[in-house]
């Protein structure tokens, strides 16, 4: 589609949109980083870099370029998306809305993509988005919580295993902690929030 820094004083692990709309079944390092904000993978080059020099010091910027060029396109890209005055448009209003308002904004978008969206009633996601036989477990119910840890994850990890799911989706306005970045790169879960959140909502309607 965390307590690090980001632009505009968001802390945000941000799925790229195309991936938060259709997630991939085949995750190398390199999909996932593509699927974060640019300063996840910048980030990720800092800290292969620091490991790279301790270990073989002429090789470290070569082990942290393609990190660095991920962080590029992955920047570029989101920009063209939307706004950073949008963004925090969007996502203030998001925070203000009931949940009746915000999960039907969210059933509105993701019938927008194409998705058969279905309502549940267990604690560990809050619809299934159904797509060409695909399912997805969706879990957006905590989408006004400052920071998202990662139990909600590990709820949904859980959920995908017992319902046969293809993988899961969670929607946040807040910031992302550490633990919840590292946990969603290890499993089939993509984390929407930021400006691929403001995107998705965007492409159906203005927020009132």
């Amino acid at each position: 589609m965390t307590d690090y820094c980001a632009h505009a004083g968001h802390c945000r692990y941000i799925a790229e949109y195309n991936h938060a709309i259709m997630p991939q079944q085949s995750r190398t390092l390199f999909n996932i980083l593509l699927e974060q904000p640019w300063w996840i993978s910048a980030l990720v080059g800092v800290a292969f870099f620091g490991i790279a020099r301790a270990v073989f010091e002429p090789v470290a910027p070569w082990v942290a370029l393609p990190f660095l060029i991920i962080a590029g396109v992955v920047g570029l890209k989101q920009m063209r998306t939307v706004s950073p005055g949008q963004v925090d448009e969007r996502l203030t209003a998001l925070r203000e809305m009931s949940w009746e308002a915000f999960s039907t904004r969210i059933i509105s978008a993701y019938r927008h993509e194409g998705y058969e969206v279905a309502a549940t009633q267990t604690g560990a996601y809050d619809f299934t988005l159904t797509r060409n036989g695909r399912v997805t477990l969706l879990q957006c119910r905590r989408w006004k919580v400052n920071q998202m840890g990662v139990g909600p994850l590990q709820e949904l990890a859980k959920a995908i295993i017992a319902q046969e799911a293809a993988n899961g989706i969670c929607i946040t306005t807040g910031e992302i902690s550490p633990k919840a970045v590292e946990f969603a790169a290890t499993n089939p879960l993509t984390i929407v929030s930021g400006v691929a959140l403001a995107s998705l909502i965007g492409k159906v309607g203005k927020i009132k």
